[in-house]
């Protein structure tokens, strides 16, 4: 298990968070580079000016008093172009495509009661709803090529809807066509509605034909389960959408696309998912993914810049995938989980470095594919590991996190590093340390304080790698501190636990030397901290640094609180010994020096 354990982690290390350190530092080397050329351009253009010789100032003769200059016309100048009011807006606008939509849902509902009513036959009643789309969408096109603008895009995005609802209905409700038909209907009809919106040049009618055809299945349900019609039906939408995308940047079009998409998936899921059906969902989440994978870098493929709902779909849209394979396969395959957050880390890294090559070249979007590399190899640790082996695989992420962004000057990846060594610290206190009862154990040969050590060492590099970079000494002073206070805690279970696990074992007829085994836990107890407070004011000397004593000062006086308060009442007479005498013996030291250090100062 350690085994296993030490190999994950170094896996998670050199996948998920060397390929994006790389590509970091790659672009710190390019931006440093361009810096230097940049003052060797100046050098050179200030040395130029020096050479040229200055010529005298030739005189120059008052030039002649210009004509006034020629004002136009009022009558020439553009009108400004009036402002629309509320009830234009209302009328011109809205009321259109309210009308459409009750229309839409007018038809929907037509269907659904002619179907129950028995009227008009099948093939009738899809013949009636093409008619109809096809009549809207040419009426559409006849008020756009004279000019009526808002009026041609309610109708032609009412169409379109309006053959969703036909063709679906042909396929999924009354099979009137067969599969590969009625998919090559959907294909051809997605691509003329988004052709309609870039020849129109209108977003409406995008909107319009997104919001139609993610309607279409919730209007037309009859509650029987055809699940491969429904992925098959979102795919063809998503990847219409994705054209889209390519050809206009239309703002929030992927946003309402991706949200359909999983309320959809989601709705079907919460009636109809059976694990019979897993492989299905899989594979329309994973066709989901990438297909807003490559929406979300369709800006560089339009050579331009991406926005917030690029970064934002970049970062949620793997996450939400994570999350709904995990919900769909941790029941039965927990042991691929932690692979398949490694491995979609390992396709955010790959993005990183795939950034650095793309023009134009987008810090934002790069820092966006880092951080979720790295927080999946984050998620991938508590995922695979178990017990202590989570905290010191954090511990270490921290160190290298904290190394690259000393290395490039990047502090985003600092902040990152500081999460994680959050994460390990607040795991250390409140899942590894054994606050309650505790197993009987070997003295420091144990997984919680090879834990405690293994992380203190990662808190003793971070303070080391400070000082090379020349980074300032106060947040140094915090690190040491919360160091410190990891090995003290740590250390303190170690001693007092032991004890108390030795007095738990013996029967009820051993009292007597159970009592003595808990004495002799508060004891060391009490020695310990005396040892640690003054080993933190002899640091605190040695290096100058006054938060180091005052926090010496601090333990001593906890210590003393202990010892008076708690160690006088309850131990034995000897054991009050030892710890008034370990105590009162450290504290002189402590004095001593102070001493020290005052006379050293007067003399000066």
């Amino acid at each position: 298990m350690v085994a296993l354990g030490v190999t994950f982690a170094l896996v998670v290390v050199v996948l998920c968070i060397v390929l994006p350190i790389v590509a970091i530092v790659r672009t710190s080397r390019i931006r440093h580079l361009e810096q230097r050329l940049a003052g060797v351009e100046a050098a050179l253009l200030r040395l130029m000016q020096t050479e040229q010789p200055v010529a005298p100032l030739p005189v120059v003769e008052a030039p002649a008093p210009l004509p006034p200059p020629v004002v136009p016309p009022a009558q020439s100048r553009a009108a400004p172009r009036p402002s629309q009011n509320l009830e234009t807006v209302i009328g011109q606008k809205w009321i259109g495509w309210i009308a459409v939509i009750l229309i839409f849902c007018a038809a929907a509902f037509f269907l659904k009661y002619a179907v129950e009513n028995q009227w008009i036959g099948e093939l009738g009643r899809v013949t009636i709803g093409v008619l109809t789309g096809l009549g809207f969408a040419y009426v559409g096109l006849e008020r756009y090529r004279k000019g009526w603008r808002y009026l041609s895009q309610v109708l032609t995005g009412g169409g379109i809807t309006i053959l969703y609802l036909s063709v679906f209905a042909a396929f999924g409700y009354y099979h009137l066509v067969p599969q590969s038909t009625a998919f090559a209907f959907l294909v051809i009809l997605v691509a003329l509605a988004h052709l309609l919106a870039v020849a129109y040049d209108a977003k409406a009618i995008a909107v319009m034909a997104l919001v139609g055809g993610f309607l279409t299945p919730m209007l037309l349900s009859t509650g029987h389960d055809q699940y491969r019609v429904l992925f098959g039906y979102i795919a063809i939408l998503d990847i219409g959408f994705l054209g889209i995308v390519l050809a206009k940047r239309w703002q929030w079009i992927g946003a309402l696309a991706y949200a359909g998409s999983q309320l959809l998936f989601w709705g079907w899921y919460s009636e109809h998912y059976h694990p019979e059906k897993r492989i299905a969902a899989l594979v329309f989440q994973t066709a989901i993914f990438l297909i807003f994978l490559l929406a979300s870098l369709a800006p560089h493929f339009r050579k331009t810049v991406s926005g917030w709902e690029e970064w934002i779909r970049l970062a949620v849209n793997p996450f939400i995938f994570y999350a709904t394979c995990y919900s769909l396969l941790n029941g039965d395959h927990h042991d691929w989980m932690a692979v398949l957050a490694l491995g979609l880390g390992i396709v955010y890294a790959g993005l990183a470095r795939l950034e650095l090559g793309l023009t134009p070249f987008d810090r934002r979007m790069l820092f966006v594919t880092v951080g979720t590399a790295l927080t999946f190899a984050t998620i991938a640790i508590p995922v695979q590991l178990d017990s202590n082996w989570i905290t010191i695989a954090w511990g270490i992420e921290a160190v290298v996190l904290l190394w690259a962004a000393l290395e490039t000057r990047a502090p985003g990846l600092r902040t990152l590093s500081a999460i994680v060594f959050g994460l390990a610290v607040v795991r250390f206190v409140f899942e590894d340390t054994p606050w309650s009862h505790r197993a009987p154990f070997t003295p420091i040969f144990n997984r919680y304080f090879l834990a405690t050590l293994a992380l203190g060492a990662c808190f003793a590099i971070a303070i080391y790698l400070q000082r090379r970079a020349g980074v300032s000494s106060g947040l140094n002073i915090a690190i040491g501190l919360l160091g410190v206070g990891v090995l003290w805690l740590g250390c303190s279970v170690e001693a007092h636990s032991y004890f108390e696990v030795q007095a738990a074992a013996l029967s009820s007829g051993e009292a007597h030397i159970a009592r003595q085994l808990r004495w002799a836990g508060q004891l060391s107890l009490s020695v310990l901290w005396s040892v640690f407070a003054g080993l933190m004011t002899a640091a605190g000397f040695r290096f100058a640094q006054k938060a180091w004593r005052i926090a010496g000062l601090v333990l001593f006086g906890i210590t003393l609180f202990k010892v008076v308060f708690s160690d006088m009442s309850e131990l034995e007479q000897f054991y009050r010994i030892v710890a008034f005498l370990a105590l009162g013996l450290i504290l002189l030291g402590v004095a001593w020096g102070y001493q020290r250090v005052v006379r050293r100062e007067q003399a000066r």
